[in-house]
């Protein structure tokens, strides 16, 4: 049986790949993950979805531009309303994440070509007739639902950066968090009135994610004076809870 490579090999291999075709780190990581780390299975896998997948690119050039290949945020618009949702739909992250897409506001032929493929459908059209299941899951599988949120930080993120800006990160609670935590509305109320914080690490965006699903409505749950979290999360429960401030 084959072992797992360690780091330093996966990176080579991720590298090994990406000469065979244009596709990110995360599209190669996932596709070496699901041939055991074999590159000549992951590349014949690659190939295998070019071959099959006239039809799929015919879709993408639908919404790509001429003059880069790729879709832009006009063709996202343009994708989102034949699917018939809003571009502020959760689904279309969801969409995004089976897709492995590397950049927000960007489709490559590779994204469409590997995730339609994943979702196992050709066209815009039959993407529809998934959605609803798509949706089922993200609001009902609360490791999906991780595993979005999770994703959406480095999807975000800009390339020379170790944070998102907080701007991003509200719109990704509103979206992501609100419909299945409603302490979350809350929180983005004291989001507002907080000024000093501009940027958020990855650590605290992962943060807030196990304070919604460890922390009740009630914040009774919440150790203010012995619990690990962040300042910025202490801050939240102190708007709560004013008279607990020592």
């Amino acid at each position: 049986m084959r072992s797992k490579p360690n780091q330093a090999q996966e990176d080579i291999m991720i590298k090994d790949l990406q000469r065979v075709i244009q596709l990110n780190d995360l599209q190669a990581r996932e596709i070496l993950n699901q041939t055991q780390w074999n590159l000549q299975k992951a590349t014949n896998y690659i190939l295998d979805i070019q071959k099959s997948g006239i039809k799929i690119e015919e879709q993408f050039k639908k919404y790509a531009t001429k003059q880069s290949l790729v879709i832009d945020e006009n063709g996202i618009s343009q994708f989102c309303k034949e699917l018939e949702i809003d571009l502020m739909d959760p689904v279309i992250l969801y969409i995004s994440y089976i897709f492995k897409s590397e950049t927000m506001g960007i489709y490559t032929k590779f994204d469409f070509l590997y995730g339609f493929t994943i979702l196992k459908v050709q066209s815009t059209s039959e993407l529809k007739k998934v959605l609803k299941r798509l949706k089922d899951d993200l609001n009902n599988n609360q490791e999906i639902q991780k595993s979005v949120y999770k994703y959406c930080f480095d999807f975000t993120k800009q390339k020379n950066r170790k944070d998102i800006e907080l701007r991003f990160a509200q719109g990704l609670w509103e979206t992501l968090l609100t419909n299945t935590f409603p302490i979350m509305k809350q929180f983005l109320k004291y989001q507002i009135q907080e000024k000093d914080q501009k940027h958020i690490s990855r650590d605290t965006y992962y943060m807030v994610w196990e304070f919604c699903v460890q922390i009740g409505e009630d914040l009774s749950k919440y150790d203010y004076k012995n619990g690990a979290w962040p300042t910025f999360i202490d801050g939240f429960y102190l708007y709560m809870f004013p008279n607990h401030k020592q």
